[in-house]
């Protein structure tokens, strides 16, 4: 069977552009220079105070690269293993003269997932987080000294203005399913060693915290689990150029529920608690903490 396909001039033409269009975007994908762009991520890292090891890199999208089994880790020794990462220029903040690129990254089983922009002295960075397991977070224990558990959740929005910093502006909604302490070690000031901790249930772990005048003030950080309360709302930290460096401030509470110290194992750790956290035991029954420190190696101190 015979088809005659008939186009009109114009038609052809727009075939003609479309071919044109599709085989160049398909060569650009092709000939995109992967390996340049890994290193000027690693320059660009290098100068913000992080190292990146990457495995494999290749192409992803239309312009950017896909990159697995990398590490990302810092001056102080902190180490971020991430499975996969990709990331992709954001055209429309080159028309309007910013760099930008968009990233999806999986890493603590579970996916982190925004872009990220910067134009003069502003910055900024939204994301999406969805599963990632506390368990897994190396680098979170080994700053607090506790091995924590939990599924987070949430997403991040943060404009921040490094020079004039009282311009900055965003939120941080955060919930942890599942929240719980494993173990590990509380350091108490004046007793020149740590309060070993049992396991703990948390429950669900709810976080909420806004921008303004140069702060990130948490205006919600409460759990309340069935082996104890806490509740840190106020705390804040003063923005800086480098987030991970931002002297945080504020007070804790811990309450323990009567059910905790009626669990199997926690009979001996009643007495240690009571005896080291005596100074900072409120009216109501609860602990108190002074936190202090960086955002990145948060410290707590009793505080009645």
């Amino acid at each position: 069977m015979d088809l005659d396909l008939k186009l009109k001039p114009w038609q052809r033409w727009a075939a003609y552009g479309l071919f044109a269009a599709v085989a160049f975007l398909v060569a650009l994908r092709q000939t995109f220079p992967t390996e340049a762009v890994k290193e000027r991520l690693v320059m660009e890292a290098a100068a913000q105070g992080w190292q990146i090891r990457v495995a494999d890199v290749g192409p992803a999208g239309l312009l950017g690269v896909a990159m697995t089994s990398l590490s990302l880790e810092s001056r102080e020794g902190v180490r971020i293993p991430v499975e996969r990462l990709e990331a992709t220029v954001r055209p429309w903040s080159l028309l309007r003269g910013r760099r930008g690129f968009s990233f999806d990254a999986a890493l603590f089983e579970g996916r982190v997932k925004g872009y990220a922009e910067e134009g003069g002295a502003t910055r900024r960075v939204k994301a999406a987080l969805a599963g990632l397991d506390l368990s897994r977070a190396v680098p979170l224990r080994t700053a607090t000294g506790v091995d924590l558990a939990g599924l987070v959740s949430g997403d991040v929005d943060l404009t921040l203005d490094d020079a004039e910093p009282a311009k900055s502006s965003g939120h941080v909604d955060l919930a942890v399913q599942r929240a719980a302490v494993n173990g590990g070690a509380l350091p108490i000031p004046g007793m020149g060693g740590a309060l070993t901790l049992p396991r703990v249930a948390l429950g669900q772990l709810s976080a909420h915290a806004t921008v303004k005048d140069g702060k990130l003030t948490f205006e919600q950080l409460e759990t309340k689990g069935d082996d104890l309360e806490l509740n840190g709302g106020g705390l804040y930290c003063v923005l800086q150029p480098r987030l991970a460096f931002s002297p945080i401030f504020g007070k804790l509470s811990v309450r323990f529920r009567d059910a905790f110290w009626q669990k199997s194992g926690t009979a001996g750790f009643k007495s240690l608690a009571e005896m080291a956290l005596a100074p900072a035991r409120g009216r109501d029954g609860a602990y108190g903490f002074q936190i202090f420190g960086t955002l990145s190696q948060p410290q707590a101190r009793l505080a009645p």
